[in-house]
């Protein structure tokens, strides 16, 4: 995995809001990117709504099975 590393100057009496709204502002991004990369995934895939929802039925049957 790749790392990016940002150097901020944060003045002292902004520390810790801006560590709170800087936590918040990254999970969103994070979301948002994984959604972002799902949609594109997806958006190539020739499975229908009805086939994916057929598999998802087997795999549920198939795990309540083995996990009883």
């Amino acid at each position: 995995m790749k790392e990016i590393i940002i150097k901020l100057d944060v003045p002292n009496e902004l520390e810790d809001k801006f560590e709170v709204i800087l936590e918040k502002v990254l999970e969103q991004f994070t979301r948002r990117l994984r959604f972002s990369l799902i949609e594109n995934i997806t958006s190539k895939s020739k499975l229908t709504d009805e086939q994916a929802n057929k598999l998802s039925t087997e795999f549920k049957e198939n795990f309540s099975k083995r996990h009883k």
